[in-house]
């Protein structure tokens, strides 16, 4: 029996958007932004390796790194790969660069991976439901 994959497009489309949106909130120092498609029992590890559980622990880590600038003052999140596991199910990998919107990132030389756990509970799209930073060794 022949099977065919559904066209991801839209979704794939979605969940780029929706972690450049991430990007785009680190850049304005906006928690909020950050954090407005994570669910609410959302975990994350950061880069430190700083584990956070609920999108309220999430918004103050964000918070105390904006504070302390322990994170960087632009974000890129490059898509490496997005694999759907269910219908309403995806595992993103992006690198993590603090290269500006113009420089190049080279993404053979990425210091930090970042699994993003992505759920479509609903007809409201995608959330993310979990997200870690991962250093890469060369």
């Amino acid at each position: 029996m022949i099977t065919t994959a559904p066209d991801r497009t839209d979704d794939i489309a979605a969940i780029e958007t929706l972690i450049g949106d991430v990007a785009t909130g680190i850049e304005a120092r906006d928690p909020d932004r950050c954090l407005a498609r994570f669910a609410a029992d959302a975990r994350s590890v950061n880069a430190l390796g700083r584990r956070a559980i609920g999108r309220d622990a999430i918004h103050a880590a964000h918070v105390a790194g904006f504070a302390s600038g322990g994170i960087p003052a632009t974000a890129r999140f490059p898509v490496l790969d997005i694999a759907f596991v269910g219908t309403d199910v995806a595992i993103a990998t992006t690198g993590a660069d603090g290269a500006g919107p113009d420089e190049p990132v080279d993404l053979d030389a990425l210091a930090t991976v970042v699994t993003w756990t992505m759920v479509r509970p609903t007809d409201d799209g995608w959330w993310i439901a979990a997200r870690q930073f991962t250093a890469v060794t060369p």
